[in-house]
């Protein structure tokens, strides 16, 4: 059976993090492996979409979660996202 990955939008992303803020057995999960748990949920991330995610285990999470609700508090997510 084939599974049909969908593109992350923005809400999707945040829905991610929200789940691997509050789950640490998944923030593991997706610090290791961001494009494999990715397609375990359904999503078909870009290039830029792994990179951030993958970048997310070079920083404490709590801060990378900061500087991310900062960054999109002024800037939405780049259209490559999705």
């Amino acid at each position: 059976m084939t599974q049909f990955l969908t593109e992350m939008t923005p809400e999707d992303v945040q829905k991610v993090l929200g789940r691997a803020l509050l789950e640490p057995g998944f923030r593991k999960q997706l610090l290791a492996d961001p494009k494999g748990t990715l397609a375990i949920l359904g999503y078909k991330a870009s290039a830029e979409a792994l990179a951030f995610f993958a970048k997310l285990g070079d920083q404490a999470f709590g801060n990378a979660a900061d500087d991310l609700a900062a960054h999109i508090a002024s800037n939405p997510l780049p259209d490559v996202w999705y």
